[in-house]
């Protein structure tokens, strides 16, 4: 069973009733009230390259006289944390009545996590400190009755302890609401901004087609300005099972438009993102610290190998950035690199169709020299990163692409967040960065 693990941008849906998502043991499920938007994102720890964790419930904790919900959930979630810094990512679509809350409670288990050791990507036996997660929201949120966003931030880095080869878990979030943005031309991911929704088509009735995502079914319009690639040219092209990754913006009325819909492969595929551990020279063969993949197996391979050749079209997703990246190609490509690497097929070993350069985050702390400035800066990074460990880098030049969220101001020794699309020239990195923030 393939894309049962998809990989999942922010996306609001104001006028969708929730979906069954399956999963048992944690019923009954919110059914009633404003439609809300259930959102994760992390705050990097430098040393870990996935952390995973099951959510089963999350519960809402009512004051002021607002009773507590039910379960916001309608099956268990597994999310990976590591990937999303610094964007929000769906986790579910569901209902919360009108009222005022000062907390949420979760359920988790099953924690996963994968850090590099010695050199190698190493999986490290995770233990939780409590199955339960309690959240106080500061202040309390307000839930009224308009579409809504209820953002998970999870704080990663003060979540993960690492002692030797293990790792203690207690999962920590800070808690926010936001609303969709009217200004649909510059919707982030914290206000109806989609970009690479990955999911499976499960229907098309035109101008629309429905896709299947990690945790929820979400619908989609077209019209003659969205854009249709990957070796499709209108809807029409789209068929039932097809891997899709589209880029979408949420109207006024909580419906979404497709901007761009992008074939990736059919049912038969397989896919993995993840960080480049290892490459071998000349390229044939590329490893992959396997973050995320399309098997729905609960018990991914700590790195997977996928095979390159002379067919393997590389690509970076680019329309973000306003500009002509640099190259991304079989000799301009470097361990510590986010990437997703696609498959025709998922029998025998990988061999890669396509590999797609993805935005990963880097934190460091800001060079006084060159000066810092609001359209870049170098950022030094920790030997002991993750990043760092794998590439050997210990600076990174950093450019903000026009147009780019800057959450706090480049200052020389300050420690920064940066997310964007990491490149290599053959021999040193770069990055061009959508966004900047203090990793809190």
């Amino acid at each position: 069973m393939k894309r049962l693990s998809l990989f999942s941008s922010t996306i609001l849906v104001g006028t969708l009733l929730l979906t069954g998502c399956g999963g048992g043991g944690n019923t009954p499920v919110q059914v009633t009230g404003t439609s809300v938007a259930l959102q994760t994102r992390d705050a990097v720890n430098d040393q870990i390259v996935k952390f995973e964790l099951t959510v089963s419930s999350i519960t809402l904790t009512g004051a002021n006289g607002t009773a507590n919900t039910s379960n916001l959930l309608g099956g268990p979630a597994e999310i990976e944390f590591s990937h999303e810094a610094a964007s929000f990512e769906l986790l579910s679509l569901t209902h919360v009545p009108p009222g005022t809350y000062s907390g949420a409670t979760m359920t988790v288990s099953n924690p996963e996590v994968v850090a590099i050791i010695g050199g190698v990507p190493t999986q490290l036996p995770a233990t939780l400190s409590s199955a339960t997660v309690n959240v106080t929201f500061s202040p309390n949120i307000t839930i009224g009755t308009s579409p809504t966003f209820l953002n998970f931030d999870l704080d990663l880095a003060n979540s993960v302890t690492i002692s030797g080869t293990s790792a203690t878990i207690s999962a920590a979030f800070k808690v926010s609401t936001s609303t969709v943005s009217q200004d649909q031309n510059s919707q982030t991911d914290e206000d109806g901004g989609i970009d690479d929704l990955h999911g499976s088509v499960t229907s098309i009735t035109a101008p629309n087609f429905t896709m299947q995502t990690q945790t929820t079914s979400l619908t989609f319009a077209t019209n003659s300005n969205t854009v249709f690639a990957g070796g499709i040219a209108q809807l029409s092209d789209l068929k039932v099972g097809d891997i899709v990754e589209v880029d979408a913006f949420t109207k006024p009325d909580g419906t979404q438009l497709a901007t761009q819909v992008e074939k990736e492969s059919d049912h038969q595929g397989e896919e993995v993102e993840g960080l480049i551990s290892a490459l071998d020279s000349p390229l044939t063969k590329i490893t992959v610290i396997d973050q995320m993949d399309s098997t729905g197996s609960s018990n991914s391979p700590v790195t997977v190998d996928v095979g390159v050749n002379s067919s393997t079209v590389y690509s970076v997703h680019a329309d973000k950035l306003m500009i002509t990246p640099p190259p991304f190609d079989a000799t301009h490509i470097g361990k510590g690199q986010r990437i997703e690497v696609d498959s025709l097929s998922s029998v025998g070993p990988l061999v890669a169709s396509r590999v797609k350069l993805r935005e990963q985050a880097l934190i460091g702390s800001v060079a006084a020299s060159p000066a810092p400035t609001a359209s870049g800066f170098t950022l030094n990074v920790s030997p002991t990163s993750a990043f760092g460990v794998l590439s050997g880098a210990t600076t990174v030049p950093v450019t903000f692409a026009s147009g780019a969220t800057l959450k706090i101001t480049p200052t020389a020794g300050a420690t920064i967040r940066v997310r964007g699309l990491v490149f290599f020239d053959g021999t040193a990195y770069s990055m061009i960065a959508v966004r900047d923030d203090d990793n809190q």
